[in-house]
């Protein structure tokens, strides 16, 4: 009798895909080495030189480095007044961080269609679920291919609503000229592992407003807003 039982390549120990193979220097190591040995591990000006790189690097005004990307996306949304019964629109395909920002606001988010030939969020599937609780849009640059700014931008100024972009696997990625991030209010960077440069855990917001930056470095922190020197 022939045996039409499918293999089970789930359970199979020759398949091995790796989760993710980082590359770390010797470079990367010796300054690994000079943070651990120096007496600040954390918020000293190590992180401050970073945010000023950081900011040249993408063409902002400023950069705030937090916790993760998850941490970026939720401050954002704090310092564009979103709370309990506001809505923010988001792509239905994206990592759960992108909801659970909101959902951590209190505001309620509303899960819009991507675009089946890039997977970025539909400016068609936005229009249809803006409501009168609308607040923000946050679109998702996945996969380092930029989402339609242009369209975006326009869309969210006819209605008043804030636009928040999740850069988290956009690092470098540019749409006309200019580098994601930049078309919003703040845009949001993960330097986890599995992206395209990382710092093992981190993120970082940029914008280029004098006030929001002081408040998302006030935030961050607990309300502490000033960098602790050696």
């Amino acid at each position: 009798m022939k045996n039409n039982k499918q293999p089970d390549v789930f359970g199979d120990s020759s398949i091995n895909v790796p989760f993710v193979v980082p590359i770390i220097t010797s470079d990367d190591k010796k300054s690994i080495a000079n943070a651990l040995n120096s007496r600040l591990l954390t918020d000293g000006p190590l992180l401050k030189k970073f945010e000023i790189e950081f900011a040249k690097f993408t063409g902002s005004k400023y950069a705030i480095g937090v916790s993760n990307a998850t941490s970026a996306l939720q401050l954002s949304l704090l310092a564009s007044g979103i709370g309990k019964g506001d809505e923010v629109i988001i792509p239905d395909i994206t990592f759960v961080a992108t909801a659970n920002a909101v959902l951590a606001t209190g505001a309620t988010p509303v899960i819009a269609d991507i675009e089946k030939n890039n997977l970025n969020i539909s400016v068609d599937s936005i229009k249809s679920n803006i409501t009168s609780k609308t607040k923000a849009i946050i679109p998702v640059h996945f996969a380092g291919k930029s989402c339609n700014m242009k369209k975006i931008v326009g869309l969210a100024r006819r209605n008043n609503l804030a636009i928040i972009e999740d850069c988290a696997h956009a690092i470098g990625t540019t749409y006309d000229s200019k580098h994601v991030g930049n078309f919003g209010t703040t845009g949001c960077f993960s330097f986890y592992p599995t992206k395209n440069m990382t710092t093992i855990e981190g993120g970082m917001i940029i914008c280029n407003s004098k006030k929001f930056a002081k408040f998302l470095t006030s935030c961050r922190n607990h309300g502490i807003s000033k960098t602790y020197t050696q």
